[in-house]
Formats: structure tokens, C-alpha cells, sequence
């Protein structure tokens, strides 16, 4: 397996686990009962947030996914950090509710997909980070001549 099969085999498989979780976010852009009846914006804003998250996520994961699986001459350290950031960002809204707001997962199986879900998707990201270096860089470079100053 190359240096970057494992990565990218990685972030699909994270991805791909966390689907019933994008589902279920989508679903409730038409779900009546996640309508917030008292909501000043009205009760169907809630329903809007879910659709704009499904939307989000999309965005991340495909950042991801297209940082993931560019090949080696193209693949640079800020791509890495971009890809990271997008992590990071994603699978950190799906963990910081809990200490700042109390607010968690509805029921363990989807506290077990987000753990699965963050983990492999994270840890794909992480390992893939010597896959994005300096070597990537410089093969972008040509070479340039060395002036020695005084």
C-alpha cells in the first residue's frame, strides 16, 4: 500500500460511516417536528439550518476528499493545512455543544458514528500529513540558482 492509500482508505471509510448522520441532518430540513414553534424568525428556520448544514458538510467533506486524492506533484502543505482546517472545524461543531452547551449526540448509536466517523476521518488527515511536504513543494519549483551575498 503506497503512503497515501491508507490515508485516503481512511477518509472514505470515515465518510462513508458518518452518512446516516448527514441523512438524518438533511431529513430534518423537512421534518415537521424540528420546526421550533416559537422561534422569532419562524418555525420552519430551523428546518433552513439543517438544509444550510447539509450543504456545509458537503462542502467540507468534498475539501477533504479533493485534498485527499490530488496527485503528489500537485499536494502542498498549505493544501494539508486547508484539508485539516476543514476537519478539524467539521468534526470540532460535532463535539464542542457538549462542553460549552450541554448539548449532545440524541442516543449511543449516533454517539458511536460520530466517534467512528471523527476518528478515521481524522486520523486520516493526520497520517497523510508527510504526504503534503516540502518534497510535494519542490517538485512545483524550479530550480533556481544559489547567490551567495557578500
Amino acid at each position: 500500500m503506497s503512503g497515501i492509500a491508507l490515508p485516503r482508505v481512511l477518509l472514505v471509510l470515515g465518510i462513508l460511516v458518518g452518512l446516516p448522520s448527514l441523512w438524518e441532518t438533511l431529513s430534518f430540513s423537512w421534518d415537521p417536528t424540528f420546526q421550533a414553534p416559537a422561534l422569532r424568525y419562524g418555525p420552519t428556520h430551523t428546518n433552513y439550518h439543517a438544509f444550510r448544514e447539509f450543504t456545509l458538510t458537503l462542502g467540507a467533506l468534498l475539501v477533504m476528499l479533493w485534498a485527499m486524492f490530488q496527485p503528489p506533484a500537485r499536494r502542498s502543505r498549505p493544501m494539508w493545512v486547508a484539508m485539516a482546517m476543514a476537519g478539524v472545524c467539521y468534526y470540532g461543531g460535532w463535539w464542542l455543544p457538549w462542553p460549552l452547551l450541554g448539548l449532545h449526540t440524541p442516543n449511543l448509536v449516533a454517539e458511536l458514528d460520530h466517534e467512528a466517523t471523527a476518528l478515521l476521518s481524522l486520523a486520516a488527515i493526520g497520517l497523510a500529513w508527510r504526504r503534503f511536504g516540502m518534497a510535494a513543494v519542490n517538485r512545483l519549483r524550479p530550480e533556481t540558482p544559489r547567490v551567495r551575498a557578500f
